[in-house]
C-alpha cells in the first residue's frame, strides 16, 4: 500500500508505457503525479494528456520538484544512474523502482492475478482485465499497452479484483537483475510460456526457468502446459493448487475443434463447453483458454465467460488493425522476438489464407539480435516477403559493444531485404506491394509510425490489371483433347487473378467457368460463352508442424500429382493413394476424388477451406460444409470455388509412403489406360443397394459398360476403352457431335440390359 504521507509522486521515463500506466494508476488512487522523458513522439503521449499528467523535457536534476514524496524509476534512461534519481537520493526522497512501487499497491486488493509469460501476457492480461469488466466486476488493473479496445490499459477498480502483466526482465540491469516479477505478491499467476528473451539478465534458458519458478511460490497456477520449458517447470513445483490448459491431452483445460476465420475464432474447452473469441491464431486461442481457466476456477459460470470474452478485439500493438481499403490491411504487432514473429505470421495464414503476408520488421536491441540472428531470419523466412530495418537500440545498451547488424538477419535470402532507412522502405513498398496483401509493421521500437508513409501506398493500389485473352482454343488445357473456344480466358496464376476474375465476372453479369487440370471435364460445346479461368493457382505453405504431424495449407490449382510428389519427399501420409490421380486439389475436393485399395477418399484428411462464394467474397468453411459423398461433394451443388485447403498430414517413413504410392499407380496401370486423351472414369458407379437388387458381382459402371458389349466399341474418333470400359478415348481430333452419340449409346443399351440408368461423373458443358 502507498503510505499516506506519500501525495506527490515523480516518474523517471514515464512515456515507457508501464511508467505511463503507473503514473495514472497513482492519480487514480488519489496522488499528485509528474514525470520527466524526453521529446520524442510516443505511443502513450494520448494517454498521459488524457489525464492530465503533465512532464518535463530532459533530466535536469535542478528541475526536480521541491515538493516530491517519491521518485520512481525503471530500467531506462540510466536506471539509479539517472541526474534525477540522483538528485532525490541526495535529498533524501524516496526511491523506488517501478515493480516495487506496483508491489506496494497490489496488497490493497483481495483477489490478485500476475500474467506472466515471455510471449502472450499482454494479451492474457488485457482479456482477462476486459472480461471482468464485463462481468461487472470493476477490476483494478496494469497491463502492458496504453489501450485496448475502448479501454485504457490501466485503471484502479474497486478494491476487488486486480491484474497486473508480471515482467520477468531484471528491475536495472546490470546493477540490479532481479526479474521484475519478484515485486508482485499475487493470490494468483498465470504463465503462457517461458523462453530464453533477455539475454542481459539472464545467462540461460535454466536461470530463465529458475526466476519463473521462484515468481511461482506461494501462488494458485494457471499454466500452459504446451509449453516445453513450462512443462519442464511443473515437476519442481509443490504449490496447492495448480491448474494446466493447452491443447495436449493432458491438460487440465484441453483445447478441442479449433478454428480460425476471417472475422473470428472458434474453440471448445473439453468438458467446458464452446467458445468464440475477436483474435486470431492458435497462441491466441491458447491465451483466451488461460482467462477461461483462472475465471472458472475462481467460479464464474461457462456462459457469462464466453459471453465475457466474445467481442475483445486485442491490445494496442498486438496484430492491432491499423488501415484496411481494397482488401489490403495493414497491422502493428510488437513481436519482438522470433517466436512471437513466427506465432503472428501462422496466424496471418490462418486467417487470410494463403494470401501475400508483407513483414515491416525492427529489431530491437543488439543483445537480442545478436543472441537470435539465426532464429530471427528463419522466422522472418515464414512471411511471403520481410523487409528488415536497422536495429532500433535499447536506452539500456551501447551498440558499439556489439558487433551485430540488421544485415546478418537478411544475408542472401530471396524473400528478406535489408532496408537502410525508411525511405528506402517506402520505395521497396511501392513498387512491391499489391491489392490483396497483409501488411505488419513489426516490432518493439518505433516502427509503428510508419503508417502514416504506408497508408497512403495501400490507397493507391489499383488491383493487378487481369489480363483476359479473346477467343482462346482450351484444347492444350484438356486431358479429352477437344477443341473448344472460350470467349474470355484469364490464365488465373494467383490467388487474386481468380478472385478478381470472380468479382468481375459477377459485377458485370458474365457467366463465369473455373476448370483446374482439366480432367473430369468433357466439353460438347463449341464455344464457352463468358468468362473461363483455368485455375494455375500454385501454392503451398506449412500451418503447424511437430513430430507427429503437420499441417499445410495448398492452394486449389495446386496439381495433385505435385502435392503427392511433394508429400513423399516430405514424409507426409494422407495423399499417396491418390498417385496417378490428374486434375489440382480443388478439383479433387470438388468431386471427392476416391481410391478403393483400400477405400480412401482426397478430403479425408481436410480441416478446412477457404472458398469463393457466387457472390465473390471469400469465407473459410469446415470439412462438414463440403458434406462429402461418393462422387459429391457440397460444391457441387452450389457452384462455389475452392480457394485454399488446410489438411492434416500424419508423418511417416518416406519409404513407407512412396511403396504404398508405388502400389496404387502400379494398380492404376494395370486396371486402367495410361498415356491417352481421356477425361477420366466417365460415369459413377452404381450403389450397394442397386448391385444387391440386380444381382451383380460388383459395382463398377465400367462392369456394365463391358457386359453390355461396349469395349472397344466407337463412334467417329470417340471409343471405349478396351482396357477400362469406364474411360472414353479421343483418338485425336474427335469430334464433339461424336461423342455425345456415344454417350447416348453407353446410356442405352445398359438402361436396356441392367435397368440401371448410368450418370455422369465428370463435367459435361
Amino acid at each position: 500500500m502507498i503510505p499516506k504521507e506519500i501525495k506527490n509522486i515523480f516518474f523517471v521515463g514515464i512515456k515507457g508505457v508501464a511508467m505511463t500506466n503507473l503514473a495514472v494508476l497513482a492519480k487514480k488512487v488519489g496522488r499528485e503525479v509528474s514525470g520527466a522523458d524526453v521529446a520524442e513522439e510516443f505511443i502513450t503521449d494520448k494517454l498521459l494528456e488524457e489525464n492530465g499528467i503533465a512532464y518535463q523535457v530532459g533530466f535536469d536534476p535542478k528541475k526536480l520538484p521541491v515538493d516530491v514524496d517519491a521518485i520512481v524509476y525503471s530500467a531506462a534512461h540510466g536506471g539509479t544512474a539517472n541526474p534525477l534519481v540522483k538528485e532525490a537520493e541526495k535529498r533524501k526522497i524516496k526511491v523506488l523502482s517501478q515493480p516495487a512501487f506496483l508491489g506496494e499497491i497490489i496488497p490493497t486488493y483481495k483477489n490478485t492475478v500476475a500474467v506472466s509469460g515471455c510471449h502472450g501476457k499482454t494479451t492474457t492480461s488485457s482479456l482477462l482485465s476486459y472480461a471482468l469488466k464485463k462481468l461487472g466486476k470493476e477490476p483494478g488493473y496494469v497491463v502492458g499497452v496504453p489501450y485496448f479496445g475502448d479501454y485504457p490499459g490501466v485503471d484502479s477498480g474497486r478494491h476487488g479484483y486486480f491484474v497486473v502483466e508480471a515482467d520477468e526482465y531484471g528491475v536495472n540491469p546490470p546493477v540490479d537483475k532481479t526479474a521484475k516479477f519478484l515485486h508482485l505478491k499475487t493470490n494468483w499467476a498465470i504463465c503462457t510460456n517461458i523462453d530464453f528473451d533477455h539475454p542481459d539478465v539472464y545467462k540461460n534458458i535454466e536461470e530463465t526457468k529458475a526466476a519463473f519458478i521462484k515468481f511461482f511460490e506461494n501462488k494458485n497456477l494457471i499454466l500452459n502446459i504446451d509449453d516445453e520449458n513450462l512443462s519442464a517447470c511443473l515437476k519442481k513445483l509443490n504449490n496447492k493448487k495448480i491448474a494446466t490448459y493447452g491443447f495436449s491431452g493432458e491438460a487440465d483445460y484441453q483445447i478441442t475443434n479449433w478454428n480460425v476465420f476471417e472475422d473470428y475464432s472458434e474453440f471448445e474447452i473439453k468438458n467446458v463447453g464452446k467458445f468464440r473469441i475477436s483474435i486470431f491464431g492458435r497462441h491466441n486461442i491458447s491465451n483466451a483458454a488461460a482467462v477461461i481457466a483462472i475465471l472458472k476456477e475462481m467460479g464464474f459460470g461457462k456462459d457469462e465467460t464466453a459471453k465475457a470474452i466474445a467481442n475483445f478485439t486485442g491490445a494496442e500493438r498486438r496484430f492491432e488493425v491499423v488501415y484496411q481499403k481494397n482488401d489490403t490491411f495493414l497491422f502493428d504487432d510488437y513481436a519482438h522476438h522470433p517466436a512471437e514473429i513466427a506465432a503472428t505470421v501462422k496466424a496471418a495464414r490462418e486467417r487470410f489464407g494463403l494470401r501475400r503476408i508483407v513483414i515491416i520488421f525492427q529489431p530491437h536491441t543488439f543483445s537480442r539480435t545478436n543472441l537470435l540472428v539465426k532464429e530471427f531470419r528463419q522466422s522472418l523466412e515464414m512471411a511471403d516477403k520481410s523487409f528488415v530495418l536497422p536495429i532500433f537500440s535499447s536506452a539500456r545498451e551501447n551498440p558499439k559493444n556489439f558487433h551485430v547488424s540488421s544485415q546478418d538477419i537478411v544475408q542472401k535470402i530471396s524473400n528478406l531485404t535489408y532496408v537502410e532507412d525508411n525511405k528506402a522502405l517506402i520505395e521497396n513498398l511501392i513498387k512491391y506491394l499489391r491489392e490483396g496483401d497483409v501488411v505488419f509493421t513489426m516490432g518493439a521500437g518505433d516502427v509503428y509510425k510508419l503508417k502514416k508513409e504506408i497508408i497512403p501506398i495501400i490507397d493507391g493500389l489499383a488491383g493487378y490489371g487481369l489480363r483476359v485473352q479473346k477467343n482462346i482454343d482450351l484444347y492444350p488445357f484438356l486431358t479429352l483433347k477437344t477443341h473448344v473456344v472460350a470467349d474470355e480466358f484469364i490464365d488465373a496464376k494467383s490467388r487474386f487473378d481468380i478472385v478478381d476474375a470472380k468479382k468481375l465476372a459477377t459485377s458485370t453479369k458474365r457467366p463465369f467457368f473455373i476448370f483446374g487440370g482439366g480432367s473430369n471435364l468433357a466439353v460438347v460445346s463449341a464455344r464457352i460463352e463468358g468468362i473461363v479461368v483455368r485455375n494455375d493457382y500454385k501454392k503451398l505453405a506449412i500451418l503447424e508442424e511437430d513430430d507427429r504431424s503437420v499441417t499445410i495449407l495448398v492452394s486449389g490449382g495446386y496439381p495433385v500429382g505435385l502435392l503427392i510428389a511433394k508429400s513423399i519427399e516430405a514424409g507426409w501420409s494422407g495423399f499417396e493413394l491418390h498417385q496417378g490421380l490428374p486434375g489440382t486439389v480443388g478439383g479433387a475436393l470438388y468431386m471427392n476424388s476416391k481410391w478403393t485399395k483400400p477405400p480412401t477418399y482426397f478430403g479425408d484428411d481436410l480441416i478446412y477451406a477457404y472458398i469463393i462464394k457466387q457472390n465473390g467474397r471469400i469465407v473459410r468453411v469446415s470439412r462438414a460444409y463440403f458434406e462429402f459423398a461418393y462422387d459429391y461433394s457440397h460444391l457441387q451443388k452450389t457452384k462455389e470455388i475452392v480457394l485454399e485447403a488446410a489438411f492434416r498430414l500424419k508423418k511417416v517413413a518416406r519409404k513407407i509412403i512412396a511403396d504404398r504410392a508405388l502400389e496404387a499407380v502400379n494398380y492404376r496401370k494395370k486396371t486402367q489406360p495410361f498415356g491417352i486423351s481421356s477425361s477420366g472414369c466417365f460415369f459413377q458407379n452404381i450403389s450397394e443397394k442397386e448391385k444387391e437388387v440386380l444381382h451383380l458381382p460388383t459395382t463398377s459402371a465400367g462392369y456394365l459398360i463391358d457386359k453390355s458389349g461396349l469395349k472397344g466399341f466407337s463412334v467417329g474418333n470417340f471409343f471405349v476403352s478396351p482396357v477400362h470400359a469406364n474411360f472414353i478415348v479421343n483418338k485425336g481430333n474427335g469430334k464433339s457431335a461424336d461423342l455425345v452419340k456415344l454417350l447416348g449409346i453407353i446410356k442405352k443399351r445398359v438402361l436396356e440390359n441392367y435397368r440401371v440408368d448410368l450418370k455422369e461423373e465428370v463435367i459435361i458443358i
